[in-house]
């Protein structure tokens, strides 16, 4: 029996023949069959790869490619603090004389050049300032006014940080006057330190003889007050 379309003829295989080619065309339809499975999965690969490429989302290597439920949109990164201190610039402090509850922002005069030159020279004195004189020794002191343009009070204070005497509104003499002619200025009692005010400061401030006297701010703890 033969199959075909009409019109077509197809020959008759003869019984000898018909073992023969039907063993050579097998192999073909069974390469052909497994030709076009191998491509229709290729196809279908490719087509899947095609249709999902826009949702593909690229993962560093060593990052899962889905994030657990649960995890937080932003990953907050603990950066460790810098183990240098910030420099700190030093705080200055200022010299100040205690004299009872009184207190002077003093110029220091510790050494023999300032305690020789002093306020000399000096047109104004502000009020709650002055100069302290320190010295090795408590003695029986002498000052002079040469060379001052302002008036002084002179609080003598003792070894023992005690006021052992006031020289009062001391005036600043004559540009001219000889040094010969000066007046000498020294304490009742022997004195290591010497502050000098502006003139009628210590009466209109109550300080007197017997005030304690404290060293603070940029002197505390020196000079023995």
């Amino acid at each position: 029996m033969t199959f075909g379309l009409p019109g077509t003829i197809i020959s008759r295989i003869s019984n000898e023949n018909l073992g023969i080619k039907l063993e050579r065309h097998r192999p073909v339809r069974l390469l052909t069959r497994a030709r076009n499975l191998i491509l229709a999965v290729a196809a279908g690969l490719l087509a899947v790869t095609i249709g999902c490429g826009s949702d593909v989302t690229s993962v560093p290597a060593g990052l899962p490619s889905e994030i657990p439920p649960g995890t937080p949109d932003a990953v907050s990164i603990a950066v460790p603090a810098s183990s240098e201190t910030p420099t700190k610039r030093p705080v200055i402090q200022r010299p100040i004389a205690q004299v009872g509850d009184l207190e002077f922002l003093v110029e220091l005069a510790a050494d023999p050049e300032k305690r020789v030159k002093g306020l000399s020279g000096l047109p104004f004195l502000e009020a709650g300032t002055g100069m302290l004189f320190v010295f090795e020794d408590p003695e029986r002191l002498r000052f002079w006014m040469r060379g001052m343009e302002i008036s002084l009070d002179i609080v003598w204070i003792s070894s023992d940080c005690r006021v052992v005497d006031v020289s009062e509104d001391v005036p600043f003499p004559d540009p001219d006057t000889p040094l010969d002619e000066l007046p000498r200025y020294f304490p009742e009692s022997p004195a290591q330190y010497v502050l000098e005010i502006n003139g009628g400061e210590a009466a209109e401030l109550g300080l007197g003889i017997g005030d304690t006297v404290e060293f603070l701010g940029g002197l505390a703890g020196t000079y023995g007050c």
